[in-house]
């Protein structure tokens, strides 16, 4: 009939037909899973740029929620700048439901972690962590003198631009601590403030 529409298939987009653009890969970068072996981690490695102070005193908490399950073997941290004169570091994992319910799984102590530079290998044995759960990190310093410097994002900065990271309590911090390091956590209680970014962590 003159004039009627007529239906020819599925139009390419760029090339690619709209049937089969489903069954392209969604990634078109290798993740730190592929590159490192990072199962789970709090950031990833390209936008920890920054080395955020771990001042003494001050206990302070990052975390995020495990996207999968695993047993996992080891915790990573990564030193950007080290310390001078301090007189203990203590770091900790903790795996919970939620941020509000944290239980110690490992802690490391001493000063030898943060007298290098770089990458930090904790190990931890076999812990279970299930996906949905919170995993957190934390870290301790007492003394005085030049605290270490852990990687981290930038601060955010400007009118309002903390409320990004500060919604969900991911990244917190507390004055006047001392080892050992807390058997259980509650990132959600009013003693923690909130940070305006987050240090790096993984576990595999």
């Amino acid at each position: 009939m003159a004039g009627a529409l007529e239906y020819r298939g599925p139009v390419p987009v760029d090339g690619v037909d709209v049937a089969t653009m489903g069954q392209l890969p969604t990634e078109s970068q290798a993740t730190d899973t592929a590159l490192y072996g990072d199962q789970v981690s709090t950031l990833r490695r390209t936008d920890a740029i920054w080395g955020e102070t771990l001042s003494p005193g001050y206990l302070t908490v990052w975390a995020t929620v495990a996207s999968r399950s695993l047993a996992a073997s080891v915790a990573k941290f990564c030193v950007y700048a080290v310390h001078n004169g301090l007189t203990g570091f203590d770091f900790g994992v903790y795996v919970g439901p939620d941020v509000s319910s944290l239980d110690r799984k490992v802690t490391v102590s001493g000063l030898s972690w943060i007298a290098s530079a770089g990458m930090k290998s904790v190990n931890l044995g076999a812990v279970a962590v299930n996906r949905g759960e919170a995993v957190a990190f934390a870290g301790l310093t007492a003394g005085s003198g030049t605290a270490p410097r852990l990687a981290s994002t930038t601060p955010a900065t400007g009118a309002g631009a903390s409320s990004l990271l500060n919604e969900t309590p991911y990244s917190v911090y507390r004055s006047g601590q001392a080892a050992p390091l807390p058997q259980s956590l509650n990132l959600n209680d009013a003693a923690w403030t909130r940070a305006n970014q987050k240090f790096w962590g993984s576990l595999r």
